[in-house]
């Protein structure tokens, strides 16, 4: 579908791209769905009804919408496309009136696709203008870049000390160009960047997150010259959408994997799930990652707390933890969240948790292999410390004295100190270098159990 889908971003080419991204960017979608034929929503405009869009994915100029303007295609089949081509809507099943539609001209002339493996009712996709969508593509990133890299320049020359005082639409201008250049990813970055300054060790992160977007924009200009996997990670740097037929062409990794924690985040209205599972036997870690347009629920298929024995394929770049699991099957052992059956298993691998000095070693292996990864999943043996004073964070003590901050922590730590002891437990979280996000108590072999309720 992704394939399918990708030929719509042609339409960002008819004038109106802008009117239709502030569409998306805005509350306005009611509803949102695909298939391998259409992609459809209702928009809320100034009518009392919403309007309908319905845009072909084989055709990107046929389309349908009932609002009024005169001009075709309208600004909502336009931020549809948009939504469509960088793989923001979910597949669902085409409603009664997408249905009806779909199957009248012009709509019904469009060759339908049989599966969502490629294959159409008209022979296999057409390679060649794949290859010119996809030239086409990296065409515009890279002019994307290109002003991007100006952009970074004048953040050096004028000195990092304004952006704090900048605000949110400094940086959202520049994002909104990396929309348009079809480079959604780094968007994201830079609208997250003004959070991290509000930090108090705020310009050394400022000058991570511009280090690494310069790096980008310069490996993105050489990929011919780089290794397969460094391509692939630049390139999902980057936000080129990886179409799951290549990822089902990889080599499956067959474990039972324990789903331990799960982390939801709001990101310009789009919602993501991150469910961190370990593999029992290999333990080796895995990313499930979804995402949810607004209006529309996230999938809840692999849920913390359960195992699955299954088959995990792990999506092409260098140190990449993302996996698509088809279908994700429960452990016929565990047919329900069994608490003590898991902390059982858990106690077999011997998961002892590493000390801070272990986990920052991971973490430049990690970025040896991928120098824009944020956070990377360890375990960490050591004792919740509460903030000395007001307004301070709590701190993660381990065996050796060393300490690493908590972050977005929603209350306090106080379960976990009962569970401690005082005495050093088995955290799993998120670490990116700085903070420590704490998500679950692993079992040790002191007796403790597998929990995420961590804060009271």
């Amino acid at each position: 579908m992704s394939d399918r889908v990708s030929t719509l971003t042609g339409m960002a080419a008819t004038g109106t791209t802008s009117d239709g991204t502030r569409l998306v960017r805005g509350l306005r979608w009611l509803t949102l769905g695909r298939s391998p034929r259409v992609a459809w929503g209702t928009c809320r405009g100034s009518a009392a009804e919403p309007y309908r869009t319905v845009v072909s994915a084989r055709h990107p100029d046929t389309t349908s919408c009932t609002c009024p303007s005169r001009r075709r295609p309208c600004k909502h089949a336009i931020g549809l496309a948009e939504l469509a081509a960088d793989q923001q809507i979910a597949g669902i099943e085409e409603p009664d009136w997408v249905r009806r539609l779909a199957e009248r001209p012009p709509f019904r002339e469009s060759p339908e696709p049989t599966s969502d493996r490629g294959e159409s009712a008209r022979g296999p996709v057409d390679t060649e203008a794949a290859a010119r969508r996809a030239e086409a593509r990296r065409a515009k990133v890279t002019a994307g870049f290109r002003e991007l890299q100006v952009w970074l320049a004048d953040q050096v020359r004028t000195g990092l000390a304004q952006l704090p005082r900048a605000g949110y639409g400094h940086f959202d201008a520049i994002a909104a160009r990396m929309v348009d250049a079809q480079a959604p990813a780094v968007a994201g970055t830079l609208r997250s960047l003004p959070a991290d300054l509000v930090s108090a060790d705020w310009p050394g992160r400022a000058l991570h997150v511009l280090g690494g977007l310069h790096l980008l924009a310069e490996a993105h200009d050489r990929l011919e010259d780089l290794p397969d996997e460094l391509a692939a990670t630049v390139r999902s740097r980057v936000g080129y959408p990886v179409a799951k037929d290549v990822v089902r062409s990889r080599p499956a990794l067959v474990d039972r994997w324990w789903a331990i924690a799960a982390v939801d985040t709001v990101e310009y209205q789009l919602t993501s799930r991150r469910v961190w599972l370990r593999g029992l036997e290999t333990g080796r870690w895995a990313l499930w990652l979804t995402f949810a347009p607004p209006g529309r629920d996230l999938d809840t298929s692999v849920q913390p707390g359960r195992v699955y024995a299954c088959a995990a394929r792990f999506y092409p770049g260098s140190g990449q933890h993302r996996v698509l699991i088809e279908p994700p099957l429960p452990d016929p052992e565990l047919p329900a969240a069994d608490a003590e059956r898991i902390d059982e298993l858990a106690q077999e691998r011997s998961w002892a948790g590493d000390d801070l000095q272990g986990i920052r070693v991971q973490l430049a292996e990690l970025l040896a292999a991928d120098p824009w990864a944020s956070r990377l999943p360890v375990v960490v043996a050591g004792t919740p410390v509460p903030p000395v004073a007001p307004g301070e964070p709590w701190q993660l003590r381990d065996p050796t004295g060393a300490t690493v901050p908590l972050a977005d922590l929603a209350g306090d730590l106080w379960p976990v100190v009962a569970q401690s002891g005082g005495d050093p437990l088995q955290v799993m979280g998120e670490f990116d270098g700085h903070d420590l996000l704490p998500l679950a108590v692993v079992p040790d072999d002191r007796g403790r159990r597998y929990t995420t309720t961590l804060v009271g």
